[in-house]
């Protein structure tokens, strides 16, 4: 089979792989479509520390069975998408659907698993999920990063009617504020450096964009909302997301900080604001899958760059290197 081998930083090539054989509980799906996410961008980089190499990157994707072995709850030709968290069965946090707490949890094609840049992938079977009759085969390779949208705003317990900020309006940013909107938020309201992901964001019905090229003004936000989602997660938009907090806000950061940071207590205590974070998500993508079945949640308008299996390594090339600026990439297989 065709796969895109990741031996190194920046070495990304398409090669010609075996088929793994399946043990039992195993499933072997046929990729069609693959997004590339933000933590992709930096494996393939070298700047995430999970990843080990050599591997086959790829997370976000849907397919179809084409093999199992020992499983009865798939068969030959069922089209399913694919929940990335490997997790021990027998951990006590799998009994739960917690696997996203499980101290064996992994991301599949980061570091022991080769993942979906691949004609195939082998899977465990609880790790696929049907995709609704109907449903394209780009919105269902979608619903990976719609969950995280989803589980970062149950994290900070939107409220119906509630005023809601979202730091970054890039692929999971977009995201969020549809879910936002979609589970009740009142107002919504983005920011981001690039002017036409914010008209992006007013097409898919947000109340307010906010350019912070030239920095964000405190009188833009300050005291203004009562749920602030970060997908920035540096020490700059904590500060940002602290100021814009109403008294008894809550903050969730879902972006994966390059290193730790300061935050200011005293500030935060003195408004009771809380501050949490958002680190994937527990094993069910039921919600997730309602909202794109729903249409309330549209994905294949933020997807910009589509792309073939084997000129995907000189896109991603050129996106590292900052001649491309896509919002989401889909690769066919």
């Amino acid at each position: 089979m065709k796969a895109l081998l990741l031996s190194g930083p920046r070495d990304l090539k398409l090669i010609d792989m075996d088929s793994v054989p399946l043990t039992p509980g195993q499933v072997r799906l046929r990729i069609r479509k693959v997004g590339i996410c933000g933590s992709d961008y930096s494996s393939i980089a070298g700047k995430l520390p999970f990843t080990r190499f050599p591997i086959v990157p790829g997370h976000e994707a849907t397919g179809e069975v084409i093999e199992t072995c020992g499983v009865d709850n798939w068969k030959q030709g069922d089209r399913a998408t694919i929940h990335p968290i490997i997790c021990d069965r027998n951990d006590p946090m799998f009994a739960v659907g917690r696997v996203h707490h499980s101290d064996t949890t992994e991301v599949l094609g980061v570091v022991s698993r080769n993942g979906a840049y691949a004609e195939e992938v082998v899977v465990e079977d609880y790790m696929l999920r049907p995709v609704p009759a109907g449903m394209s085969d780009d919105a269902a390779a979608m619903i990976e990063p719609v969950d995280v949208a989803v589980r970062a705003l149950r994290r900070g317990e939107l409220q119906k009617g509630e005023r809601v900020l979202v730091l970054g309006a890039g692929n999971i940013g977009l995201l969020v504020v549809q879910a936002a909107r979609a589970m009740g938020a009142g107002y919504v309201a983005v920011t981001d450096l690039v002017e036409d992901k914010l008209a992006l964001a007013s097409s898919l019905g947000v109340d307010e964009t906010i350019n912070v090229s030239n920095g964000l003004a405190a009188e833009k936000i300050e005291k203004r909302f009562d749920l602030v989602i970060d997908g920035v997660g540096t020490e700059s938009s904590v500060r940002d997301a602290l100021l814009a907090c109403r008294r008894g806000g809550r903050i969730v950061v879902y972006g994966v900080p390059a290193g730790d940071i300061t935050f200011a207590l005293r500030g935060a205590f003195s408004k009771d604001v809380s501050l949490m974070t958002s680190r994937l998500y527990d094993a069910s993508f039921d919600e997730a899958l309602a909202l794109v079945e729903s249409g309330a949640i549209k994905t294949t308008e933020i997807i910009t760059h589509r792309v073939d299996l084997a000129d995907a390594p000189a896109l991603i090339q050129r996106i590292l290197d900052g001649q491309e600026r896509p919002i989401k990439v889909m690769i066919t297989v």
